[in-house]
Protein backbone atom coordinates (compact mmCIF):
# COMPACT_ATOMS: atom_id res chain seq x y z
CA UNK A 1 0.00 0.00 0.00
CA UNK A 2 2.81 2.18 1.17
CA UNK A 3 5.01 1.69 -1.92
CA UNK A 4 1.58 1.98 -4.44
CA UNK A 5 0.98 5.51 -2.97
CA UNK A 6 4.65 6.63 -3.18
CA UNK A 7 4.71 5.12 -7.12
CA UNK A 8 1.36 7.11 -7.35
CA UNK A 9 2.61 10.22 -6.17
CA UNK A 10 5.79 10.04 -8.36
CA UNK A 11 3.71 10.03 -11.24
CA UNK A 12 1.24 12.58 -10.43
CA UNK A 13 4.08 14.71 -9.49
CA UNK A 14 6.29 14.55 -13.31
CA UNK A 15 3.32 14.48 -14.62
CA UNK A 16 2.60 18.09 -13.58
CA UNK A 17 6.18 18.48 -14.24
CA UNK A 18 5.48 17.77 -17.91
CA UNK A 19 2.35 19.50 -18.14
CA UNK A 20 3.77 22.42 -16.71
CA UNK A 21 3.76 25.42 -18.94
CA UNK A 22 7.39 26.55 -19.03
CA UNK A 23 10.75 26.43 -20.46
CA UNK A 24 12.11 23.43 -20.60
CA UNK A 25 14.76 24.15 -18.22
CA UNK A 26 12.24 25.33 -15.49
CA UNK A 27 10.70 21.56 -15.92
CA UNK A 28 14.46 20.19 -15.69
CA UNK A 29 15.01 22.01 -12.52
CA UNK A 30 11.86 20.80 -11.02
CA UNK A 31 12.37 17.69 -12.28
CA UNK A 32 15.86 16.80 -10.93
CA UNK A 33 14.29 19.10 -7.69
CA UNK A 34 12.22 16.34 -7.31
CA UNK A 35 14.74 13.64 -8.21
CA UNK A 36 17.20 14.48 -5.51
CA UNK A 37 14.72 15.29 -2.57
CA UNK A 38 13.17 11.52 -3.12
CA UNK A 39 16.43 9.81 -2.78
CA UNK A 40 17.39 12.02 -0.24
CA UNK A 41 14.27 11.04 1.89
CA UNK A 42 15.25 7.11 1.30
CA UNK A 43 18.86 7.91 2.43
CA UNK A 44 17.93 9.56 5.46
CA UNK A 45 15.39 6.98 6.27
CA UNK A 46 18.19 4.22 5.60
CA UNK A 47 20.82 6.38 7.83
CA UNK A 48 17.89 6.46 10.54
CA UNK A 49 17.11 2.92 10.52
CA UNK A 50 20.80 1.78 10.31
CA UNK A 51 21.83 3.84 13.32
CA UNK A 52 19.28 2.75 15.31
CA UNK A 53 20.36 -1.06 14.71
CA UNK A 54 23.95 0.18 16.03
CA UNK A 55 22.57 0.70 19.10
CA UNK A 56 23.58 -1.91 21.36
CA UNK A 57 20.52 -2.69 23.51
CA UNK A 58 20.94 -1.38 27.17
CA UNK A 59 18.33 -2.90 30.10
CA UNK A 60 15.92 0.20 31.01
CA UNK A 61 17.01 1.00 34.58
CA UNK A 62 14.18 1.22 36.80
CA UNK A 63 14.33 4.87 38.56
CA UNK A 64 12.05 3.71 41.77
CA UNK A 65 15.03 1.55 43.57
CA UNK A 66 16.80 4.73 44.15
CA UNK A 67 13.83 6.78 45.98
Amino acid sequence: MAWSSFALALLGMFIGIINLEQLLSVKGYYAVTALFLTMSSFVLQKTVRDNNDDEPLQPVENKFEEL
